[in-house]
């Protein structure tokens, strides 16, 4: 006589093994899927942190630059001719112009070389630099002083690179140690010690 009751078959191993591998999978993509979304939302948080909004485009400057070159707050300086140091000049405003071969100083302060020494300091409003001749025109109340003493003051002074020359004109004020001489017109040299005083001329001198 056969049993009524019958073993009950387990599933087999191939069966279980599916079963893990689904679970595997689904819990993979699960996992992949919210570490996507996550790391959208974090690069999209930094995108915003680090990209500045849109900045209006800077103007372009104009395709032709206006004529002369302006340099303000600095420094030229000018050769002899036979290249040794000239003149050097501080300026609040160069303004150069190519054609003419010339240079306009404003505000200006200056030393002049002789023979590779700074000897003489000038001062005036306006200063006029020839390249070409080597001529300097000085203009506004010229002042130009040696260190060793000797100093003259005028409204408006030419050096001439040809005589090694100042020639000056109006409001003539020269001085040597404790003598004056005013005029109207100043030849000297560029020493400051060979002076010649033309128009008006007037000499003051304390009494020996």
């Amino acid at each position: 006589m056969k049993s009524l009751s019958s073993p009950v078959r387990r599933p087999g191993w191939r069966v279980v093994a599916f079963i893990c591998v689904s679970i595997a999978i689904l819990g993979f993509g699960v996992y992949y899927a919210i570490s996507t979304q996550t790391g959208k939302n974090e690069n999209g948080g930094a995108k915003d942190l680090t990209q500045p909004a849109s900045e209006p485009e800077t103007s372009r400057l104009p395709e032709e630059p206006e004529s002369g070159i302006i340099l303000e707050e600095t420094r030229i300086t000018v050769p002899e001719h036979e290249g040794t140091l000239g003149w050097s000049f501080g300026a609040e405003k160069i303004e150069y112009d190519a054609d003419r071969n010339s240079a306009s100083l404003r505000a200006v302060e200056g030393i002049k070389f002789i023979e590779g020494r700074p000897e003489l300091r000038v001062w005036a409003g306006a200063v006029k630099l020839d390249f070409g001749t080597g001529r300097v025109d000085f203009e506004g109340h010229v002042t130009v002083k040696s260190d060793k003493g000797p100093s003259f003051s005028a409204a408006a002074a030419i050096w001439d690179p040809d005589t090694k020359s100042f020639r000056a004109y109006g409001n003539i004020q020269y001085e040597n140690g404790a003598s004056e001489i005013s005029g109207d017109q100043l030849e000297i040299d560029s020493e400051l010690e060979i002076a010649r005083v033309k128009g008006n001329v007037r000499f003051r001198s304390p009494a020996l």
